[in-house]
């Protein structure tokens, strides 16, 4: 009886010491995830417009936007905004979503929005999906939503 709980014992060990060699193995030789989860200025143009990375992926924007707080939204999400523009409006601005549950209504490119209150001539909106990453863009002005849109870009 004594030898049958003995070799339980060691057989319990060797299983413990070969889980735990391989958890280890794995902590060590598994890649980690270095891109932040936030968004950051990275540079800038020779025009002036901000080069701005997500996740590994860069976009121009305008000079004068900004990351926007979206605390206190219905939902929080990465987004930058004209500076002083409401966090929580949808009606200009550039926001950064994942590709598994982004939902298009469009297919991808610059259209154009219909009118509301917030912008009662109506405007444009598009997006570009670069691997995991959306890039959701709305403004009043098309040559500003083409040009974010165009500069979406992946490090090769």
């Amino acid at each position: 009886m004594l030898s049958r709980i003995r070799a339980a014992l060691v057989a319990v060990l060797v299983v413990g010491l070969l889980v735990s060699g391989y958890v280890g193995y794995r902590l060590f030789t598994e890649e980690p995830d270095r891109e932040p989860s936030v968004s950051h200025v990275t540079g800038t143009t020779d025009d002036g417009w901000q080069l701005v990375t997500y996740r590994g992926v860069t976009v121009e924007l305008p000079a004068d936007w900004d990351r926007t707080d979206t605390t206190r939204c219905g939902a929080e999400s990465e987004r930058w905004g004209p500076a002083g523009h409401d966090p929580c409006s949808m009606t200009e601005g550039l926001w950064f979503r994942a590709s598994a549950t982004f939902d298009a209504t469009v297919g991808p490119g610059v259209h154009t929005q219909p009118a509301s209150d917030t912008s009662p001539d109506g405007g444009w909106g598009g997006y570009a999906t670069r691997g995991d990453v959306v890039v959701d863009v709305a403004g009043t002005d098309e040559a500003v939503v083409r040009r974010i849109l165009q500069s979406v870009s992946v490090p090769i």
